[in-house]
């Protein structure tokens, strides 16, 4: 999850996502990634909270969260050993070492576009960040 990057993504109108994503730093305490440029693995111990807001894009005030700063459990969304088969993850075979549920009422209007930011702050100071963005796919029985 560099924080250069922005993943599109396809989120479920009143449905829980999944995220995944690649937590990695220079001075990660995981090995190095294989992938040049991403340096190592972060773990659990490199990271002291991770939080996460989201956006509608669609709104009349779309700089306003609509869920704003919610604490996600470190323990639970990073992974040290990284995951690495297509279960879940397709984009490579490196994998990830990111993984959190968000909750249906993050998603609740259909047609809408919704920016979910994590921002993860490492036990050394250093802020990163996470941003997926992607149009809510309606359902008609929601």
């Amino acid at each position: 999850m560099s924080d250069l990057k922005c993943f599109s993504v396809v989120w479920p109108e009143d449905g829980t996502a999944t995220v995944l994503g690649r937590l990695t730093w220079r001075s990660g305490s995981g090995s190095a990634t294989g992938v040049a440029g991403e340096g190592n693995w972060l773990q659990i111990a490199d990271v002291d909270t991770i939080t996460y807001s989201a956006f509608d894009l669609d709104s009349s005030d779309p700089d306003n969260a609509f869920v704003d700063g919610t604490s996600v459990t470190v323990a639970t969304a990073v992974l040290d050993s990284p995951v690495s088969t297509t279960v879940l993850w397709k984009k490579d075979t490196t994998g990830y070492n990111f993984i959190h549920d968000l909750p249906p009422a993050t998603f609740p209007t259909g047609d809408r576009r919704v920016l979910v930011e994590y921002k993860i702050t490492l036990t050394g100071g250093e802020v990163l960040w996470g941003k997926y963005v992607g149009t809510v796919d309606p359902n008609r029985t929601s």
